[in-house]
């Protein structure tokens, strides 16, 4: 128990920096349609193969725990699958995505790899073609639970989608949302207040 009320202060909290604040998040179970509904009814062209979400509930509560919960997020991997290290402020990852191939040039760090991530997301939809390994991979966080803060996240997605045509790239659109197909026990219900 002792966990999930950790988690869900956590998530009260950490989302927008300041205790001080009355935020009500408001989880829902997800799924297929429901994410697909909410990404049309704000005008984003997605690609059913860019669409990622987390796992499970474990992988959900790793998040979580380090600070991988955060939307807007973007994360550049480059084509050896390391982490790009720079954290770009919004402008600049515009500009980033812009000339995508500057991308191998950035130091990188070697202690973060794609695959680490990768064994905590898999494809919305089941079976999907993977991940080519030897692109450049750019994950880009997004959730109904943070409306609010998603437009940064679906620009960017829009800017990719415009450039993978031309660039050999990975695009991951990642939802953190809570999945109906998680099958949540009761405890961990009553923990994200999900009736």
């Amino acid at each position: 128990m002792k966990f999930y009320i950790h988690l869900l202060f956590f998530l009260l909290f950490s989302f927008w920096g300041s205790a001080q604040k009355k935020i009500q998040i408001n989880f829902a179970l997800q799924d297929e349609a429901s994410l697909k509904t909410y990404l049309s009814s704000k005008k984003t062209d997605f690609s059913d193969a860019d669409l990622y979400i987390l796992k499970d509930f474990k992988s959900f509560a790793y998040f979580n725990n380090n600070d991988k919960l955060q939307v807007p997020e973007i994360l550049f991997f480059n084509n050896q699958g390391y982490l790009v290290k720079n954290r770009f402020n919004n402008n600049e990852c515009t500009e980033v995505i812009s000339d995508i191939e500057k991308v191998n040039r950035y130091k990188s760090d070697k202690k973060v790899t794609l695959q680490d991530w990768l064994q905590f997301i898999s494809p919305l939809k089941n079976p999907q073609p993977g991940i080519d390994h030897n692109k450049i991979t750019v994950v880009i966080n997004w959730a109904i639970f943070t409306d609010q803060y998603n437009e940064q996240s679906f620009e960017w997605y829009k800017k990719i989608r415009a450039l993978s045509l031309s660039t050999k790239i990975n695009c991951i659109l990642l939802n953190l949302d809570v999945q109906q197909k998680w099958n949540l026990t009761e405890k961990q219900k009553a923990a994200l207040h999900i009736e």
